[in-house]
């Protein structure tokens, strides 16, 4: 009989603290990007390792989105 390979997943927490941003920023992220969906009970996020590449690349781009908008709103 095979054994179903088990999938490591990373939590919120532990995906910040590789990307170096808390667990609060990240979820703002998660909830403004519409590549990222919650699941499971209390609407929680999972990842895998794979996941963090491409994800620190649209966290950084959102980030620096994020304070040029405030940039431009404080401007005014």
């Amino acid at each position: 009989m095979a054994t179903a390979k088990k999938i490591e997943t990373l939590t919120t927490r532990e995906v910040a603290e590789a990307m170096g941003t808390t667990p609060r920023e990240l979820r703002v992220f998660l909830r403004a990007s519409k590549d990222y969906e919650a699941c499971g009970a209390g609407a929680r996020y999972t990842f895998v390792a794979g996941d963090l590449a491409g994800m620190k690349a649209k966290f950084m781009t959102w980030t620096k989105e994020r304070a040029a908008k405030a940039a431009e709103a404080d401007a005014k």
